[in-house]
């Protein structure tokens, strides 16, 4: 099977947010989900990126950066989801997550200049996933 590409959107994602934008399926719109972002050929990525404030990096790059669903504590104490619907995978808007992008890209648009989020600005908490059960059989 051929390499899929996700399409991080470097104009879409500025200091301001905490999470990396993708393209959705069939260029339409964008997400921060990378489960539900546009899988693309090399070939659709190449030419998308080319003169585009787009990245183009392989599938498993963008799945291996992504993160829990993310939440924020409130004023309460209690956790908010930072977005609605769910669950999420995002990748944080953060110089390690683009060094990590850039460095894996197949295609860097001209105009393609991220620009991450302080770190004192995110506010993001992600929650560990839930321990795989045990395979096989407990002895005790």
């Amino acid at each position: 099977m051929a390499d899929r590409f996700l399409i991080a959107h470097c104009g879409h994602t500025n200091r301001a947010y905490e999470h990396i934008c993708w393209w959705n399926p069939d260029s339409r719109g964008y997400t921060i989900c990378t489960t539900k972002a546009g899988r693309y050929t090399e070939d659709e990525a190449r030419r998308i990126c080319t003169a585009s404030e787009c990245i183009a990096v392989p599938e498993r790059v963008a799945v291996d950066l992504s993160r829990t669903t993310p939440y924020y504590r409130m004023s309460n104490g209690t956790l908010g989801g930072l977005y609605d619907g769910g669950p999420h995978h995002p990748v944080e808007n953060s110089r390690k997550s683009w060094t990590e992008i850039k460095s894996a890209a197949v295609v860097i648009g001209i105009y393609a200049k991220p620009t991450p989020m302080t770190p004192s600005k995110m506010r993001a908490i992600y929650l560990e996933a839930p321990s795989p059960a045990p395979t096989g059989e407990q002895h005790g």
